[in-house]
């Protein structure tokens, strides 16, 4: 059989022999007619070329008529692998699953036309569908070896054909390139341009400032000391990112950060730190995990909305994405381990964060100012006297102010150069020293500006002004109410409390959750925590680790 290069050679001579182009044959008496066009039998729109006469014929089988879809699609991209055509296909083929059996005779030679120039490194617009088909192809391995090799082709194509689809193929490819890699246990690395792990990140980030807060909190029942702002440094700065990725408040177009980002973000992983102590302490859940909820596996269908076929199961495995990610493969079905709440801002968070900016502009006296949002009153209690050690901190930190006088230099090396002439002996004076006065304008000289120096060195008078470290403003004390009790408790908080550390039964006239609140805010300047909880049975009672201080103020 000719090669088909030769038959265009063959067609190209005949049409260029003017002999032929003479004849009668190629002779009209119409004006307006053009030179025939001689094809070839394949370029004909009614010739369907043997391989896809096999192609019709699989799926009329009656082992194909029991095929699935997705491996009738399998069977037939195995069996036109290596086919290639030579008649491109013009107009449009949609199709929401396209697939071999949904294009006609004329639509299939024009999908194998294109992907015959495709894989020469010719990529054209033409219809979406055509390139979904040729991606199915890929994903499982017709045409490509699987593998790097073929991720590498998917890459390439999803690349180049962006650029006709963005949307689509933004949508649908990119998490497909995350499964071939998962899929094939491929190096993490490929994946990582295409699987968005920032906010899964970010928790993981929380989570471990979380742990580390709650590990190196003090003993149960030991009063509250002020944080260490010092070591908050690379702790501030890692929160403040993750809390910029996290959180509805957008931190980071602050204008108290902007200003004084250091600050603002100390003072932040401050309040985060106990907060964290504070949810271990009261609350079943820890901070994190009642903000963005817990790790959990959930079912994972690979290659979503592709017609993807597998032959054989996947072995088990266990594949490890990243530290937030992990896939799971049991008797051939997929699982994913990790956060899974969708990936959008907390507003909890975000209230955290604007709680903090709006009592640091506060209590700096920053130029503009917050509207309060009305967050809970331990939150706000708790923030300012992280705010409050802060300042102290800062204020018992300053840098040391060292004043020198330049303009005592000039009696500076008079006073040396008298002190010279005052410790020379007789024997030097004879051999050509000078009197204190010629010493004194020689002092000025440039070649004497070394030993001025050493001379200001042991002469020099220094006005040092050091400001001493201001100590903090002692915490004010609790005065009495009216009626004498103690934090400006009421009669009926007083006799509740002590019934609670009686261990008796409470009996008030009120309701007891108000009470409870009421108590905790008063108590909170003394314990900075909640004194009165509730339990499994929903009874008040007095937190186990403050019984001895709450009995203790009652007693004032």
């Amino acid at each position: 059989m000719a090669d088909l290069h030769d038959i265009d050679k063959i067609l190209e001579q005949l049409l260029s022999d003017p002999r032929l182009t003479r004849g009668r044959a190629f002779q009209t008496s119409k004006a307006y007619s053009d030179e025939p066009i001689i094809r070839r039998g394949s370029q004909m729109h009614g010739f369907v070329p043997e391989p896809i006469k096999q192609l019709r014929a699989l799926q009329l089988t009656p082992t194909g008529r029991t095929w699935s879809e997705s491996r009738l699609f399998f069977e037939q991209a195995r069996l036109l692998e290596d086919f290639e055509d030579h008649a491109p296909f013009v107009g449009q083929f949609l199709s929401y699953y396209p697939t071999y059996r949904s294009m006609n005779d004329r639509q299939l030679r024009g999908y194998f036309t294109w992907r015959t120039n495709v894989r020469r490194g010719q990529v054209e617009d033409v219809s979406t569908s055509f390139a979904y088909v040729y991606l199915y192809e890929l994903l499982m391995g017709v045409g490509v070896e699987p593998g790097e090799k073929g991720f590498a082709a998917i890459e390439a194509f999803y690349k180049a054909y962006r650029a006709f689809d963005q949307a689509s193929m933004d949508r649908n490819v990119r998490p497909w390139l995350v499964d071939y890699v998962v899929d094939h246990g491929l190096d993490p690395k490929l994946a990582a341009p295409y699987v968005n792990a920032a906010h899964d990140d970010a928790i993981a980030l929380l989570a471990g400032i979380e742990r580390a807060a709650i590990l190196s909190a003090p003993p149960k029942g030991s009063r509250k000391t002020a944080l260490d702002f010092g070591t908050l440094g690379e702790a501030a700065q890692k929160l403040m990112g993750a809390a910029a990725e996290l959180s509805s408040y957008r931190v980071l177009e602050s204008r108290l950060y902007k200003e004084a980002p250091e600050d603002f973000g100390v003072a932040l992983c401050a309040v985060f730190i106990r907060l964290s102590r504070h949810y271990a302490r009261t609350h079943n859940q820890g901070l994190v995990e009642t903000l963005f909820g817990t790790r959990f596996r959930v079912r994972h269908l690979m290659y979503a909305s592709a017609i993807h076929y597998e032959p054989a199961p996947h072995p088990d495995c266990v594949y490890e994405l990243s530290p937030t990610r992990t896939y799971i493969c049991k008797s051939g079905l997929w699982s994913c381990e990790g956060f899974h709440d969708g990936g959008g801002k907390s507003a909890k968070l975000g209230d955290i964060c604007r709680a903090v900016d709006r009592q640091l502009r506060a209590a700096t006296g920053f130029p503009a100012q917050l509207k309060d949002h009305a967050e809970p009153k331990y939150l706000a209690k708790m923030i300012d006297a992280e705010i409050e050690d802060l300042l102290a901190w800062k204020e018992a930190h300053k840098p040391v102010v060292v004043d020198i006088d330049l303009s005592k230099l000039a009696g500076i090396r008079s006073a040396a150069a008298v002190t010279q002439e005052a410790l020379l002996v007789d024997e030097e004076r004879e051999q050509g020293q000078g009197s204190p006065a010629e010493l004194s304008s020689c002092s000025n000289s440039p070649d004497s500006h070394e030993r001025d120096i050493k001379s200001r060195s042991a002469h020099a008078e220094l006005r040092v002004k050091i400001a001493p470290p201001a100590s903090p403003d002692p915490a004010p004390s609790a005065k009495p109410d009216k009626e004498s009790f103690p934090y400006g408790l009421s009669q009926e908080e007083v006799e509740l409390l002590g019934a609670l550390l009686a261990g008796e039964v409470p009996s008030t006239g009120g309701s007891v959750d108000l009470m409870v609140d009421s108590i905790n805010e008063k108590l909170f300047e003394l314990l900075g925590d909640t004194a009165v909880e509730f339990g499994g049975d929903g009874a008040p009672r007095v937190v186990e680790d403050y019984v001895d201080d709450v009995r203790g103020a009652l007693r004032r």
